[in-house]
């Protein structure tokens, strides 16, 4: 008996705590109303034990006993199918919003992953199986940064991506990243991130929608190198070389030492194309770009900035020797016969022409010092000097 009334006093006890909440204006889930109907019952159930030992030892008659414990039955019954009810509504809805979920995640074209407080993986979609090559249950429960990032990142990416706190955010939340990605047969791919956060049950979870942008920044890499380089050669093309020059004059104004600029031009470039075709043309052009770089130091500038015609930027020079030494080992390099195109021709014989401006002697911006530097080039194409300096 002492036992029964313990368990209908608990009972009495959350009752009263529920009834209260609702008074309250807290607003209750169907789990929490499914659980106060199903505490009524039980404390209902507790006074139809304690009616029956009353008339069990003569505290109540035989009649009213029958009445009250039918009434008494009626009211569990129907506690007990108001909290089914209501828990099979609240299974329900889950189970329609996890379809709902499931649905959205198979339309998409992007990985969804959803991670829990804990930073565990609880939703995985198959664009996600799909990018990453794993399957939902190998995915499920594994921590994001150990399943799908490179080892080299991913103490960084977890310290970023913090939502093991409660509310915490993290400190990427409602951003959108770039990311070195992992896939299941080690192949390392680059990703894009969309991260939001949704408090579902009062705990935070984090919702990563990913993107495989691999192929896409591979373009754009392409399209910035035929923006800044020549297709031929694979040199610096006239755009990149002027900004190179530009920074380059920059850097002498402010620590006050000269640089050279070297123009050339090939000779008798033109009769090649002409007598042999434009490959053979295409050929002696990217041959004559590799003997140019052999001749400089890595901390120099080659670039391609016309059909035939090569400048090269020295951005620190002891002095106007330093130029004429490279200027020199530069035509003597072109100088030298190039292989034959074909069985039928010889070998190609061409040459070049140079001409040397200094910074700043020879001119205290861009424009000027590359006049020179061109003016001198055709003073040494007339002369067949192979390179002079500019002079006034």
């Amino acid at each position: 008996m002492d036992f029964l009334l313990s368990i209908q006093s608990l009972s009495f006890a959350l009752l009263l705590v529920g009834i209260g909440l609702a008074f309250a204006g807290v607003r209750l889930s169907g789990w929490v109303l499914g659980w106060m109907l199903l505490t009524g019952a039980l404390l209902l159930q507790g006074f139809r034990s304690i009616l029956s030992y009353f008339m069990e030892n003569g505290g109540v008659d035989a009649s009213t006993y029958a009445v009250v414990n039918d009434w008494m039955g009626l009211g569990f019954s129907l506690l007990i199918v108001g909290a089914m009810h209501m828990m099979r509504d609240v299974f329900a809805r889950h189970r329609l919003a996890e379809e709902r979920l499931r649905v959205i995640g198979a339309a998409a074209q992007d990985a969804i992953i959803m991670m829990d407080n804990g930073g565990k993986i609880a939703f995985w979609n198959e664009a996600a199986q799909r990018i990453f090559g794993y399957a939902e249950q190998e995915a499920r429960g594994k921590k994001l940064h150990e399943l799908i990032v490179p080892a080299p990142y991913r103490s960084d990416f977890e310290s970023r991506l913090d939502v093991a706190g409660g509310m915490v955010e993290g400190n990427v939340v409602g951003k959108t990243l770039e990311l070195a990605g992992l896939r299941k047969d080690g192949t390392e791919i680059i990703t894009e991130h969309s991260i939001s956060g949704v408090s579902i049950g009062r705990k935070w979870h984090t919702i990563c929608i990913v993107r495989d942008i691999t192929e896409r920044k591979h373009f754009e890499e392409r399209i910035q190198h035929l923006a800044n380089y020549d297709n031929l050669t694979g040199l610096p093309n006239r755009m990149l070389f002027f900004d190179r020059l530009s920074q380059s004059i920059n850097l002498a104004q402010r620590n006050r030492h000269e640089l050279a600029l070297i123009y050339l031009d090939l000779d008798r470039f033109k009769s090649v194309n002409d007598t042999r075709g434009h490959d053979a043309g295409d050929a002696v052009l990217k041959a004559a770009a590799d003997r140019i770089q052999a001749q400089v130091r890595e901390s120099d500038t080659v670039a391609r900035v016309g059909g035939d015609e090569f400048a090269v930027i020295l951005p620190k020079i002891a002095g106007p020797q330093d130029a004429a030494l490279v200027a020199g080992k530069i035509v003597d390099a072109l100088c030298a016969r190039f292989p034959a195109s074909d069985a039928v021709h010889g070998e190609i014989d061409i040459g070049a022409s140079a001409g040397i401006a200094i910074f700043p002697g020879n001119g205290e911006d861009m424009e000027a010092l590359f006049k020179a530097a061109d003016s001198a080039m055709y003073k040494a194409k007339q002369s067949g000097e192979g390179f002079r300096f500019f002079r006034e």
